[in-house]
């Protein structure tokens, strides 16, 4: 059986623009909000780049590991 809690309607969110004052509070510009949007754009690209650059050391790590065990291997045939 499904308890209260698993029965409650999802909480619904909407897109509101408020411009102004709010509550003695400064809201963002729609400029201030697209500066900021291209600054979290900009972390995105930059995140990528990263995530790329780490894929791509752990390749070349997996390559130096094969060739360093396949070393090894040939030096332990000596023995």
């Amino acid at each position: 059986m499904a308890t209260a809690e698993e029965r409650k309607e999802p909480i619904r969110s909407h897109k509101v623009v408020i411009r102004g004052v709010v509550e003695g509070y400064d809201v963002a510009s729609i400029e201030d909000l697209k500066k900021v949007e291209g600054h979290i754009e900009s972390l995105q690209s930059e995140i990528v780049a990263l995530k790329n650059q780490i894929t791509e050391l752990q390749r070349s790590l997996n390559a130096t590991n094969m060739r360093l065990e396949r070393l090894e291997n040939f030096l332990r045939s000596f023995k």
